[in-house]
């Protein structure tokens, strides 16, 4: 026996989109919601999958139930490898400037970052009020590297860390059931500006504690609003789902700038092969905006040709748009009390970027994620 509630919860869990993209800072790679399963409304388990009669004579067909508390603990890995510049793939050498000053144009630099790997783990908890609201807060731990190559001697070679709490992330979710076979969860969340935006390092720039560029800090700086708006759908073993997530930035932070808006749609399927392993398929297309104002603490030189050192400090030189491909596997034991226990374990990479170059490209991504519900 099949449980529409579990369908449900595999929906969620896997609806929208994770967050990393281009050059974006890893803070909205934290604020993924892998976990907006946990707003879910059940509904209770029945004989069949594909009937919906009553559990008891005076319970209505299509009665809601629903498990009070939820908790999910999810990482995802991130590399980027290479530069774009629109759809054109870039080398090192094509955004490295060699130190000639008559070569040096405002698409190369002194500094180039090369193998990025950003980290987010997030731990997600969620209650229950009523058969449509629940209340949910999320909590990530942000991890990056950066290896670079530069022209100053000494810094040749060097790599930059940075590593803590990013924004926690408040919502509400209202769920509707529309018929037995549909249902739309509506959530309005808020990222409250806990991450670090005043990270440093020793870098090429004179003094052992720099500023670090925008694609090292842990948080917006801003309270940020995330709307978002999920289908799900089922059909025998198949279950199926569109969903579209936004990131809308209010004002500027403490270091006067603001990071781009995100846009978020996806599709994805997913077909019951047993009854404790089901594979997935999902598209998220992505598109977000450029970085509004300069930090003043990164080095900047405007009599220069290219008054920036590094493509991570020209706030130009983020935004674009990415459309990637990931292919999934929910495990899960089906009986008894580990019916709402989850393994979820999801990799995939872009199949096409548009990068507002030059800007580093992601080269594939991971994530795996446990779920339980009581």
């Amino acid at each position: 026996m099949k449980h529409i509630k579990n369908y449900l919860l595999a929906y969620l869990f896997l609806a929208m989109g994770l967050s990393a993209f281009g050059q974006t800072p890893p803070v909205d790679l934290a604020n993924m919601s892998l976990g907006d399963l946990l707003n879910a409304k059940i509904i209770r388990s029945y004989s069949d999958m594909n009937t919906f009669e009553p559990v008891q004579q005076d319970m209505p067909v299509g009665y809601l139930d629903s498990s009070r508390f939820h908790f999910s603990t999810s990482y995802l890995k991130v590399k980027f490898d290479g530069y774009m510049d629109g759809t054109k793939d870039l080398s090192f050498k094509d955004v490295q400037w060699n130190g000639i000053v008559p070569d040096r144009t405002k698409e190369n630099f002194p500094i180039v970052p090369t193998v990025i790997k950003q980290e987010a783990t997030q731990f997600k908890g969620a209650y229950t009020l009523s058969e449509q609201i629940t209340l949910s807060l999320s909590i990530p731990y942000i991890r990056q590297s950066s290896e670079h190559i530069s022209i100053k001697p000494g810094f040749e070679d060097f790599t930059i860390v940075s590593e803590g709490l990013g924004d926690i992330e408040t919502a509400i979710s209202w769920f509707k059931q529309l018929d037995k076979n549909n249902h739309l969860l509506l959530s309005l969340g808020i990222s409250l500006p806990t991450g670090s935006i005043d990270e440093t390092g020793d870098t090429p720039s004179p003094g052992p504690d720099n500023q670090l560029p925008y694609t090292m800090q842990l948080g917006s700086g801003t309270y940020d609003i995330k709307p978002s708006i999920h289908y799900f759908g089922s059909m025998g073993n198949w279950t199926f789902g569109a969903d579209l997530n936004l990131t809308l930035r209010t004002g500027k932070n403490d270091r006067d700038y603001r990071l781009g808006n995100v846009y978020q749609a996806g599709i994805w399927t997913r077909y019951a092969l047993t009854d404790w392993m089901q594979p997935s398929l999902r598209i998220d297309g992505v598109a977000w905006d450029e970085i509004s104002g300069r930090d003043p603490a990164l080095p900047f030189f405007p009599e220069s040709i290219n008054p920036y050192p590094a493509a991570v400090v020209k706030p130009d030189n983020f935004g674009g748009t990415k459309l990637l491909a990931l292919v999934g596997l929910r495990l899960k034991d089906p009986r008894g009390r580990l019916e709402n226990t989850f393994l979820e374990l999801e990799a995939g990479a872009p199949f096409y970027q548009e990068l507002n170059g030059p800007q580093p490209s992601e080269d594939w991504r991971f994530s795996a994620s446990f779920v339980l519900s009581f």
